[in-house]
C-alpha cells in the first residue's frame, strides 16, 4: 500500500504514523498537513515520512495523489476544538466538510482502495445513561460535533453513489503526549507546570470516555488493515470520567492541592455524558484497548515536564515551505 495520511502531524494522526512505522510500512506513508496551529514539526521527528504542507481543499491534492501512487487515505485532517468551533464555526466547515468533499471526490476519481475516515463520538450527542452503538440516529450540538457528523452523512453518499471504498471511524475522547494544549488534559497540565491554576468549564460534572491515543491508533491500523467496506466502528475504552475527577487526578498525581482549580463559566450546550459501545470492533477487529488512565496519567505529566518547550516557536520550518508546498525529508 501507498499510505496517504491527512492530518499527520497532529496529535492522533502522527500518533498513527508512529503505528505504520512499527509496523513497517515507513517507505509507504505519505504525510499531507496544512500546519495550523494544531499540527507540528516536533510530533514527527520520531521517523522520517515523506511530507507535503497542503491544505485538503486544495485541487493540488489530486497531482499528489497521482504522483506519489497513492491507493489508501487514512483522514485526521479536521479542524477539532469545540470552544473553537463556537467562535469560528466558518472554519470547520472549510475544512470538515467542504475539504472533505474536495478529497473524497479526487478518490473516487483515482479509484482509490480504502478510504478510513476519522469521525467522533460527539456526533451521537449526549446520552444519559447507556452507551450508543453504531446504528443510533446522529443528533450533534456543536458547530464541531455538527461538522463531523455532515462529513459522515456525506461519506455514506458517496459510498452508496460513487462506490466510494469508506470506512467510518468514531474514537471517544483521545488522550496522550503531543496533544495541543488547548484540550483538558495538557491545559491543566501546563498551566499547573507554569504555576497557574487549572480551569474548569462549570462544576466539571460533564463525563467523557477517556480513550489513550495508543489503544486509539492501535484500533485504527486495525479498521485499515481488516475494517469492512461501508461500516462504521466505534472506538471507545468504557473508561468514563468526569471532567472534575480528571483534574483533581492530575492535581493529586502533581502532589497539589484542589484549591489550585479555577471554576470559570460553562461552555454553551456542553453536552453532560458521552458514552460508546465498542463491541462491534472488538468482536469483529479484535480490538483490545488495555491503557490505564491513572497508570498513563503519570507518564503523560512527566512528558509535558521533560517537554515543556514542545510548542514552543512551532512550525518554523513549516512557514519556510509553506508558500510552494514542496515535499521534504
Amino acid at each position: 500500500m501507498s499510505i496517504l495520511v491527512t492530518g499527520g502531524a497532529g496529535f492522533i494522526g502522527s500518533h498513527f504514523v508512529d503505528k505504520l512505522y512499527k509496523e513497517g510500512y515507513g517507505k509507504e506513508v505519505l504525510v499531507v498537513d496544512k500546519f495550523t496551529y494544531a499540527g507540528n514539526m516536533k510530533n514527527l521527528e520520531n521517523n522520517n515520512p515523506l511530507l507535503c504542507i497542503c491544505d485538503i481543499s486544495d485541487p493540488e491534492m489530486e497531482g499528489i495523489i497521482e504522483l506519489e501512487k497513492v491507493d489508501t487515505v487514512v483522514n485526521f485532517a479536521a479542524e477539532t476544538h469545540v470552544d473553537r468551533s463556537i467562535s469560528d464555526p466558518k472554519a470547520f466547515i472549510n475544512t470538515d466538510i467542504t475539504g472533505l468533499v474536495n478529497l473524497i471526490h479526487i478518490c473516487v476519481r483515482k479509484n482509490i482502495k480504502k478510504f478510513v475516515h476519522i469521525s467522533t463520538d460527539e456526533v451521537y450527542g449526549s446520552i444519559s445513561s447507556g452507551a450508543f452503538i453504531e446504528e443510533q440516529k446522529l443528533n450533534p450540538t456543536s458547530p464541531y460535533s455538527a461538522s463531523k457528523a455532515s462529513a459522515d452523512l456525506l461519506l455514506q453518499s458517496f459510498y452508496k453513489t460513487y462506490n466510494l471504498p469508506v470506512v467510518i471511524v468514531r474514537p471517544s475522547n483521545n488522550y496522550g503526549t503531543r496533544q495541543y494544549p488547548e484540550k483538558l488534559i495538557p491545559m491543566t497540565i501546563l498551566r499547573l507546570l507554569k504555576g497557574e491554576n487549572a480551569l474548569l468549564h462549570g462544576e466539571g460534572q460533564e463525563v467523557r470516555e477517556w480513550l489513550h491515543v495508543d489503544d486509539c491508533v492501535n484500533g485504527i491500523y486495525k479498521v485499515l488493515r481488516d475494517g469492512k467496506i461501508g461500516e462504521i466502528y466505534n472506538l471507545g475504552s468504557s473508561n468514563r470520567l468526569n471532567n472534575l475527577v480528571v483534574v483533581e487526578s492530575i492535581l493529586t498525581i502533581m502532589g497539589l492541592n484542589p484549591d489550585r482549580i479555577e471554576k470559570i463559566k460553562n461552555r454553551p450546550g456542553n453536552d453532560s455524558r458521552y458514552a460508546i459501545d465498542s463491541i462491534k470492533a472488538m468482536q469483529e477487529l479484535d480490538y483490545n484497548p488495555n491503557k490505564s488512565f491513572f497508570t498513563e496519567m503519570e507518564k503523560i505529566i512527566r512528558w509535558h515536564e521533560e517537554n515543556m518547550d514542545h510548542w514552543d516557536n512551532v512550525n518554523t520550518d513549516a512557514n519556510i515551505y509553506r508558500s510552494n508546498s514542496q515535499y521534504l525529508r
